[in-house]
């Protein structure tokens, strides 16, 4: 299956709300091999928190700004590439290690979204191109042997 889904969001909206919607049926149709539910949970949490980043700290609240998701899917992988216009912002650059050196509850906010991010995806990667934060999330999906004509 290939598949290709674009949401620009603009304006007073749930945009959450919506994102996990797109996502959610999207994912209905990928196989992640084992515990494919969980994983689809997982894929729709680090989208949630990314968008939840971007509306909070890169708009600080401002829904009328754009924020673009794109959902591929394809043989080998499921993708989500949300990009905004906030200030230039790498997440990646983001230091957790304290984060997980420390067992004790948190005091601030803030820190966890990418972390929940990259430890629940395969891959992420930022970009800055013309004005606009690119993040990338790359999930792998099951690939199937496909069975040829003729075999038993």
């Amino acid at each position: 299956m290939t598949a290709k889904l674009l949401l620009r969001m603009l304006g007073p909206m749930d945009q959450l709300s919506l994102c996990w919607q797109a996502g959610e049926s999207l994912l209905a149709s990928v196989d992640f091999g084992e515990d494919s539910e969980l994983q689809r949970h997982h894929v729709l949490l680090a989208l949630q928190e990314m968008v939840t980043n971007v509306l909070r700290h890169a708009y600080d609240g401002d829904e009328s700004q754009p924020i673009e998701v794109e959902f591929s899917v394809c043989a080998a992988t499921f993708a989500i590439e949300l990009r905004d216009r906030g200030p230039e912002f790498d997440p990646l650059e983001h230091d957790v290690a304290k984060l997980l050196e420390d067992t004790s509850m948190p005091t601030s906010v803030g820190g966890f979204g990418i972390h929940i991010a990259r430890l629940v995806m395969d891959q992420v990667s930022h970009a800055r191109r013309n004005g606009w934060n690119i993040l990338r999330m790359e999930k792998r999906v099951a690939v199937r042997a496909e069975r040829k004509a003729g075999d038993a």
